[in-house]
Protein backbone atom coordinates (compact mmCIF):
# COMPACT_ATOMS: atom_id res chain seq x y z
CA UNK A 1 0.00 0.00 0.00
CA UNK A 2 1.29 3.75 -0.76
CA UNK A 3 2.72 5.12 2.56
CA UNK A 4 0.86 8.66 2.83
CA UNK A 5 3.33 11.30 3.92
CA UNK A 6 1.98 13.49 7.18
CA UNK A 7 0.04 17.43 6.07
CA UNK A 8 3.39 18.85 7.24
CA UNK A 9 5.68 17.07 5.55
CA UNK A 10 3.78 17.73 2.02
CA UNK A 11 3.15 21.84 2.93
CA UNK A 12 6.85 22.16 3.40
CA UNK A 13 7.97 20.42 0.05
CA UNK A 14 5.36 22.39 -1.24
CA UNK A 15 6.48 25.76 -0.06
CA UNK A 16 10.14 24.52 -0.93
CA UNK A 17 8.90 24.45 -4.71
CA UNK A 18 7.30 27.78 -4.79
CA UNK A 19 10.41 29.42 -2.43
CA UNK A 20 12.75 28.20 -5.30
CA UNK A 21 10.41 29.41 -8.32
CA UNK A 22 10.08 32.45 -6.50
CA UNK A 23 13.72 32.84 -5.92
CA UNK A 24 14.44 32.91 -9.20
CA UNK A 25 11.94 35.07 -10.75
CA UNK A 26 12.58 38.01 -7.94
CA UNK A 27 16.49 37.10 -8.12
CA UNK A 28 17.59 36.46 -12.00
CA UNK A 29 14.25 37.92 -14.11
CA UNK A 30 11.71 40.38 -13.64
CA UNK A 31 9.70 39.15 -11.13
CA UNK A 32 6.48 39.41 -12.56
CA UNK A 33 5.56 35.43 -12.02
CA UNK A 34 7.16 34.52 -15.40
CA UNK A 35 4.28 36.52 -17.42
CA UNK A 36 6.51 36.07 -20.39
CA UNK A 37 6.84 32.50 -20.10
CA UNK A 38 4.80 30.05 -21.63
CA UNK A 39 4.14 27.48 -20.34
CA UNK A 40 4.37 29.26 -16.94
CA UNK A 41 6.70 27.29 -14.38
CA UNK A 42 3.96 27.70 -11.75
CA UNK A 43 3.09 24.65 -13.40
CA UNK A 44 5.39 22.20 -12.23
CA UNK A 45 4.07 22.97 -8.13
CA UNK A 46 0.83 21.80 -9.55
CA UNK A 47 1.24 19.23 -11.48
CA UNK A 48 3.50 17.75 -8.85
CA UNK A 49 1.47 17.94 -5.83
CA UNK A 50 -1.91 16.92 -8.14
CA UNK A 51 0.00 13.73 -9.04
CA UNK A 52 2.18 12.60 -6.08
CA UNK A 53 -0.56 13.63 -3.16
CA UNK A 54 -4.28 13.59 -5.09
CA UNK A 55 -7.05 16.63 -5.37
CA UNK A 56 -6.23 18.72 -1.94
CA UNK A 57 -2.75 18.98 -2.31
CA UNK A 58 -3.10 20.17 -5.80
CA UNK A 59 -5.78 22.46 -4.93
CA UNK A 60 -3.65 23.67 -2.21
CA UNK A 61 -0.71 24.62 -4.79
CA UNK A 62 -3.03 26.01 -7.56
CA UNK A 63 -4.23 28.53 -5.12
CA UNK A 64 -0.93 29.40 -4.10
CA UNK A 65 0.00 29.39 -7.64
CA UNK A 66 -3.14 31.57 -8.27
CA UNK A 67 -2.24 33.75 -5.63
CA UNK A 68 1.56 34.75 -6.85
CA UNK A 69 0.11 35.28 -10.47
CA UNK A 70 -2.84 37.89 -9.08
CA UNK A 71 -0.02 39.69 -7.23
CA UNK A 72 2.81 39.87 -9.51
CA UNK A 73 1.89 38.88 -13.15
CA UNK A 74 2.10 42.05 -15.69
CA UNK A 75 0.56 41.10 -18.84
CA UNK A 76 -0.22 44.51 -20.30
CA UNK A 77 2.18 47.61 -19.47
CA UNK A 78 -0.31 49.73 -21.00
CA UNK A 79 -3.70 50.67 -20.35
CA UNK A 80 -6.48 47.93 -21.82
CA UNK A 81 -10.03 46.50 -21.49
CA UNK A 82 -10.68 46.14 -17.87
CA UNK A 83 -12.95 43.18 -18.79
CA UNK A 84 -10.37 41.50 -21.06
CA UNK A 85 -7.93 42.20 -19.02
CA UNK A 86 -9.63 40.22 -16.05
CA UNK A 87 -10.22 37.53 -18.37
CA UNK A 88 -6.72 37.04 -19.42
CA UNK A 89 -5.32 37.38 -15.88
CA UNK A 90 -8.25 34.37 -14.31
CA UNK A 91 -6.91 31.80 -17.57
CA UNK A 92 -4.05 31.03 -15.93
CA UNK A 93 -5.23 30.06 -12.59
CA UNK A 94 -8.46 28.82 -13.50
CA UNK A 95 -6.67 26.42 -15.45
CA UNK A 96 -3.66 25.62 -12.99
CA UNK A 97 -7.32 24.68 -10.46
CA UNK A 98 -9.07 22.51 -13.38
CA UNK A 99 -5.86 20.39 -14.19
CA UNK A 100 -4.93 20.09 -10.30
CA UNK A 101 -8.52 18.58 -9.80
CA UNK A 102 -8.49 16.23 -12.56
CA UNK A 103 -5.34 14.89 -12.29
CA UNK A 104 -5.98 14.97 -7.94
CA UNK A 105 -8.99 12.78 -8.95
CA UNK A 106 -6.76 10.39 -11.21
CA UNK A 107 -4.39 10.21 -8.84
CA UNK A 108 -7.00 9.18 -5.73
CA UNK A 109 -8.67 6.96 -7.83
CA UNK A 110 -5.06 5.21 -8.66
CA UNK A 111 -3.94 4.84 -5.45
CA UNK A 112 -7.33 3.78 -4.03
CA UNK A 113 -6.96 1.18 -6.77
CA UNK A 114 -3.46 0.50 -5.30
CA UNK A 115 -5.07 0.29 -2.20
CA UNK A 116 -7.88 -2.31 -2.81
CA UNK A 117 -5.38 -4.63 -4.47
CA UNK A 118 -2.84 -4.22 -1.59
CA UNK A 119 -5.64 -5.36 0.98
CA UNK A 120 -6.51 -8.32 -1.62
CA UNK A 121 -3.17 -9.19 -1.23
CA UNK A 122 -3.62 -9.02 2.69
CA UNK A 123 -6.99 -11.20 2.78
CA UNK A 124 -5.06 -13.94 0.55
CA UNK A 125 -1.85 -14.18 2.97
CA UNK A 126 -4.32 -14.59 5.76
CA UNK A 127 -6.59 -16.86 4.00
CA UNK A 128 -3.11 -18.67 2.88
CA UNK A 129 -2.20 -18.77 6.21
CA UNK A 130 -5.28 -20.02 8.01
CA UNK A 131 -5.33 -22.92 5.27
CA UNK A 132 -1.55 -23.49 5.91
CA UNK A 133 -2.82 -24.44 9.58
CA UNK A 134 -5.86 -26.36 8.49
CA UNK A 135 -3.42 -28.65 6.66
CA UNK A 136 -1.28 -29.05 9.16
CA UNK A 137 -4.03 -29.74 12.34
CA UNK A 138 -5.45 -32.34 9.53
CA UNK A 139 -1.84 -33.70 8.94
CA UNK A 140 -1.35 -33.91 12.60
CA UNK A 141 -4.73 -35.30 13.59
CA UNK A 142 -4.10 -37.85 10.47
CA UNK A 143 -0.71 -39.37 12.02
CA UNK A 144 -2.53 -39.06 15.54
CA UNK A 145 -5.11 -41.53 13.77
CA UNK A 146 -2.77 -43.62 12.15
CA UNK A 147 -0.91 -43.97 15.43
CA UNK A 148 -4.14 -44.77 17.60
CA UNK A 149 -5.37 -47.43 14.71
CA UNK A 150 -1.78 -48.96 15.31
CA UNK A 151 -1.73 -48.87 18.52
CA UNK A 152 -5.17 -50.17 18.64
CA UNK A 153 -4.87 -52.85 16.76
CA UNK A 154 -1.60 -53.56 18.96
CA UNK A 155 -4.02 -53.40 21.75
CA UNK A 156 -6.37 -55.93 20.37
CA UNK A 157 -3.31 -58.70 20.14
CA UNK A 158 -2.23 -57.77 23.96
CA UNK A 159 -5.80 -58.42 25.30
CA UNK A 160 -5.95 -61.32 23.29
CA UNK A 161 -2.80 -62.87 24.85
CA UNK A 162 -3.85 -61.57 27.91
CA UNK A 163 -7.38 -63.22 27.82
CA UNK A 164 -5.96 -66.30 27.03
CA UNK A 165 -3.20 -66.32 29.97
CA UNK A 166 -6.58 -66.16 32.30
CA UNK A 167 -7.09 -69.74 30.99
CA UNK A 168 -3.51 -70.78 32.16
CA UNK A 169 -3.83 -73.28 35.30
CA UNK A 170 -0.82 -71.88 37.34
CA UNK A 171 -1.40 -68.90 39.24
CA UNK A 172 1.44 -67.07 38.15
CA UNK A 173 0.26 -66.65 34.48
CA UNK A 174 -3.53 -66.06 35.62
CA UNK A 175 -1.92 -63.14 37.90
CA UNK A 176 0.39 -62.16 34.95
CA UNK A 177 -2.49 -61.86 32.61
CA UNK A 178 -5.01 -60.26 35.19
CA UNK A 179 -2.03 -57.58 35.44
CA UNK A 180 -1.70 -57.31 31.49
CA UNK A 181 -5.30 -56.81 31.19
CA UNK A 182 -5.60 -53.81 33.48
CA UNK A 183 -2.86 -52.07 32.03
CA UNK A 184 -4.50 -52.41 29.15
CA UNK A 185 -7.38 -50.44 30.26
CA UNK A 186 -6.05 -48.46 32.52
CA UNK A 187 -3.36 -47.15 29.99
CA UNK A 188 -0.47 -47.51 33.02
CA UNK A 189 1.56 -49.35 34.28
CA UNK A 190 1.28 -47.53 37.61
CA UNK A 191 -0.74 -49.23 39.18
CA UNK A 192 -1.22 -51.68 42.50
CA UNK A 193 -4.28 -54.40 43.03
CA UNK A 194 -5.53 -55.17 46.45
CA UNK A 195 -7.51 -58.27 47.57
CA UNK A 196 -9.90 -57.24 50.02
CA UNK A 197 -10.76 -59.55 52.84
CA UNK A 198 -13.26 -59.06 55.79
CA UNK A 199 -11.77 -55.96 57.06
CA UNK A 200 -8.03 -56.26 55.86
CA UNK A 201 -6.90 -54.88 52.50
CA UNK A 202 -4.20 -56.68 51.33
CA UNK A 203 -1.44 -55.53 48.75
CA UNK A 204 -1.23 -58.79 45.94
CA UNK A 205 0.55 -57.37 42.75
CA UNK A 206 0.96 -54.22 41.01
CA UNK A 207 2.49 -53.23 37.14
CA UNK A 208 5.61 -52.93 36.19
CA UNK A 209 5.82 -48.97 36.81
CA UNK A 210 3.89 -49.73 40.40
CA UNK A 211 6.17 -48.07 43.51
CA UNK A 212 8.07 -51.14 45.41
CA UNK A 213 6.31 -50.54 48.92
CA UNK A 214 2.49 -50.11 48.45
CA UNK A 215 0.40 -47.93 50.54
CA UNK A 216 -1.35 -49.51 53.51
CA UNK A 217 -4.98 -49.28 52.54
CA UNK A 218 -6.72 -51.39 55.63
CA UNK A 219 -7.35 -48.37 58.02
CA UNK A 220 -7.17 -45.61 55.36
CA UNK A 221 -10.89 -43.63 54.92
CA UNK A 222 -10.78 -44.75 51.17
CA UNK A 223 -11.04 -48.20 52.14
CA UNK A 224 -13.60 -47.74 54.63
CA UNK A 225 -15.59 -45.53 52.11
CA UNK A 226 -15.64 -48.25 49.58
CA UNK A 227 -16.06 -51.48 51.75
CA UNK A 228 -18.88 -49.49 53.20
CA UNK A 229 -20.76 -48.43 49.46
CA UNK A 230 -18.21 -50.00 46.56
CA UNK A 231 -17.99 -47.14 44.15
CA UNK A 232 -15.13 -45.59 42.12
CA UNK A 233 -13.45 -42.82 43.72
CA UNK A 234 -11.97 -40.39 41.73
CA UNK A 235 -9.36 -37.63 42.30
CA UNK A 236 -10.88 -35.19 39.81
CA UNK A 237 -14.11 -34.79 41.93
CA UNK A 238 -13.95 -32.81 45.23
CA UNK A 239 -16.12 -34.79 46.62
CA UNK A 240 -13.52 -38.26 46.19
CA UNK A 241 -10.08 -36.04 46.17
CA UNK A 242 -9.57 -36.31 50.03
CA UNK A 243 -9.97 -39.73 49.70
CA UNK A 244 -7.91 -41.11 47.40
CA UNK A 245 -5.09 -38.11 46.45
CA UNK A 246 -2.65 -39.39 48.95
CA UNK A 247 -3.08 -42.61 47.03
CA UNK A 248 -3.31 -41.90 43.27
CA UNK A 249 -5.14 -40.64 40.87
CA UNK A 250 -8.30 -43.46 40.77
CA UNK A 251 -9.61 -46.72 42.81
CA UNK A 252 -12.24 -49.09 41.48
CA UNK A 253 -14.23 -51.60 42.80
CA UNK A 254 -13.72 -55.15 42.20
CA UNK A 255 -17.31 -56.52 43.05
CA UNK A 256 -17.89 -60.15 43.63
CA UNK A 257 -21.04 -62.40 42.67
CA UNK A 258 -22.60 -60.64 45.36
CA UNK A 259 -22.30 -56.94 44.82
CA UNK A 260 -19.55 -56.80 47.81
CA UNK A 261 -16.40 -55.53 47.81
CA UNK A 262 -13.89 -58.40 46.78
CA UNK A 263 -11.20 -56.39 45.40
CA UNK A 264 -9.67 -52.60 45.08
CA UNK A 265 -7.51 -51.54 41.82
CA UNK A 266 -5.90 -48.62 42.50
CA UNK A 267 -4.25 -46.27 39.79
CA UNK A 268 -1.32 -44.08 41.30
CA UNK A 269 -0.96 -42.11 37.95
CA UNK A 270 -1.38 -42.24 34.07
CA UNK A 271 0.75 -39.77 32.00
CA UNK A 272 -1.20 -39.03 28.83
CA UNK A 273 -4.59 -40.73 29.85
CA UNK A 274 -7.86 -38.35 30.16
CA UNK A 275 -10.36 -39.18 33.32
CA UNK A 276 -13.01 -39.34 31.16
CA UNK A 277 -16.43 -41.15 32.16
CA UNK A 278 -15.21 -43.39 29.27
CA UNK A 279 -11.86 -44.37 31.00
CA UNK A 280 -13.64 -45.16 34.39
CA UNK A 281 -16.25 -47.31 32.63
CA UNK A 282 -13.84 -49.21 30.64
CA UNK A 283 -11.68 -49.97 34.02
CA UNK A 284 -15.11 -50.74 35.82
CA UNK A 285 -15.88 -53.37 32.82
CA UNK A 286 -12.83 -55.19 33.47
CA UNK A 287 -13.52 -54.99 37.51
CA UNK A 288 -16.93 -56.94 36.71
CA UNK A 289 -15.09 -59.57 34.28
CA UNK A 290 -12.26 -60.16 37.03
CA UNK A 291 -14.86 -59.87 39.93
CA UNK A 292 -16.88 -63.11 37.85
CA UNK A 293 -13.50 -65.03 38.34
CA UNK A 294 -13.43 -65.63 42.08
CA UNK A 295 -10.70 -68.28 41.93
CA UNK A 296 -8.49 -66.07 40.49
CA UNK A 297 -8.01 -64.01 44.11
CA UNK A 298 -7.51 -67.18 46.00
CA UNK A 299 -10.84 -66.70 48.26
CA UNK A 300 -11.87 -70.73 47.40
CA UNK A 301 -9.60 -72.36 50.18
CA UNK A 302 -8.27 -75.09 47.60
CA UNK A 303 -6.94 -72.45 45.28
CA UNK A 304 -5.43 -70.34 48.18
CA UNK A 305 -2.25 -72.08 48.58
CA UNK A 306 -1.40 -71.67 45.41
CA UNK A 307 -1.68 -68.17 45.19
CA UNK A 308 1.81 -67.18 43.80
CA UNK A 309 2.49 -63.63 42.60
CA UNK A 310 5.28 -63.67 39.75
CA UNK A 311 8.96 -62.32 40.67
CA UNK A 312 8.89 -58.51 40.09
CA UNK A 313 5.33 -57.75 40.28
CA UNK A 314 4.49 -58.59 44.30
CA UNK A 315 4.21 -55.55 45.82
Amino acid sequence: MLKTRPILLQCAEMLILFAALMAVDHGFLKGDAFSDLNPNPYWLPVLIMALAYGTGAGLAAGAIASAIWFRWSNLWPGPADHIEQQLRLSIQPMLWMVTALVAGEVTASRRNRIADQERRHQAMDRNWKKLADVIARLTATNRKLQVRIATEQRTVVQTIAAGLGLAQPDPESQVDAVARMIALAAQTEDFTFYDVRGSQVIARFGGKAAPGQPPDLTRSPMAQTMMAAPRPLRSDRAVDQALVAPFGLLAVPVPDGEEALAAIILIHSAAGARMTEAYVAQLLQVADLLGKCPALFGRDQSFAAKWLVPEGKVA
